[in-house]
């Protein structure tokens, strides 16, 4: 999964998507996050489950902010999320 997350980031940066890539970014800031907590806890790096985890939190936070989004009328907004 690891490798992946890093080749779709290289590709998106050589192709300059400025969607994808922060996108891209901010999953691996959260698994590089989640390695230092495991780290510092003394567990091993984050596992292919720890990193499915991460990203089902990240993808429910973003549908959260798209709705609020959508509550507070703000459509462009909450298109960006999704």
């Amino acid at each position: 999964m690891r490798e992946k997350i890093a080749e779709s980031l290289k590709s998106a940066m050589k192709a300059q998507d400025k969607h994808r890539l922060p996108t891209l970014r901010l999953i691996q800031a959260a698994i590089h996050d989640r390695d230092i907590a495991n780290r510092g806890a003394g567990k091993p790096a984050a596992s292919e489950e720890e990193i499915l985890q991460i990203l089902a939190k990240m993808v429910k936070q973003r549908e959260e902010s798209a709705k609020a989004f959508e509550d507070g009328k703000r459509p462009e907004l909450a298109a960006q999320e999704r």
